[in-house]
């Protein structure tokens, strides 16, 4: 039994590989936040690095507006449902 203990301790950690928990992002807090609330809610779209995906979208009106890096909506940008979406330059974030 302990030897299958180990054996499963050390397949873990190599399927986890070198990854490490950080703290959640602005993005990822104000996402996770709004999950539980009423349905047709804006939840925000974040990378895998927990960053603002360029586009932002509100799934319940269609409309998409393009965002800073802090989540702050870019005037100018909002496209209305059915519409194309205007092209949202992928900001590098420090």
């Amino acid at each position: 039994m302990a030897i299958l203990t180990i054996i499963l301790l050390v397949s873990t950690a190599f399927a986890l590989g070198d990854c490490t928990i950080r703290p959640k992002t602005r993005c990822e807090r104000l996402r996770d936040s709004n999950k539980n609330s009423l349905p047709g809610a804006y939840l925000p779209t974040c990378d895998y690095q927990g960053q603002y995906t360029p586009e932002q979208c509100w799934a319940s009106t269609g409309s998409c507006w393009c965002v800073t890096c802090n989540g702050q909506k870019i005037r100018g940008t909002e496209t209305p449902p059915g519409t194309a979406h205007t092209i949202c330059a992928t900001l590098i974030c420090s």
